[in-house]
């Protein structure tokens, strides 16, 4: 009998049950319809309107740079909507909380803090070093 102890087996996730499927797919609803709202607010502001052509130089620039700015944040928004669609889009071939990359089940814990994450931490960070990789590479 060995008293030396044993390296921790790292125990595999289990899939999730359907309380906790249901939970996730209404979460991403209400982040859905929470997205899309700032979207076409984002939207209505982000138009310009040739109202005043007399507006000076200085307004001119502050106008730029804020609309350049709510530009970024929209796009980001959108980014944000298409994942979120896709994550609810697996509700319906029951691969929701599945690693597009592992096909293993992705952590609860990530999921909670990202329901439309598409890759477990780990594979996420594999990713990621690939990435930096192939940028210092060049």
């Amino acid at each position: 009998m060995s008293t030396t102890p044993k390296a921790r087996k790292v125990e595999k996730e289990k899939p999730l049950n359907k309380r906790e499927l249901d939970k996730f797919k209404k979460q991403l609803q209400v982040l859905r319809d929470e997205v899309s709202g700032r979207i076409r607010e984002r939207a209505s502001t982000a138009r310009i309107d040739d109202q005043n052509d007399l507006i000076e130089e200085i307004d001119q620039a502050n106008r730029a740079t804020e609309e350049a700015f709510n530009m970024r944040l929209l796009d980001k928004e959108v980014k944000l909507l298409r994942e979120i669609d896709a994550a609810l889009a697996k509700f319906d071939d029951n691969t929701y909380g599945i690693c597009e990359g592992t096909g293993e089940q992705i952590e609860r814990r990530r999921l909670e803090a990202r329901p439309w994450t598409r890759y477990s931490v780990a594979y996420k960070e594999q990713l990621e070093r690939e990435k930096k990789g192939r940028a210092s590479g060049r």
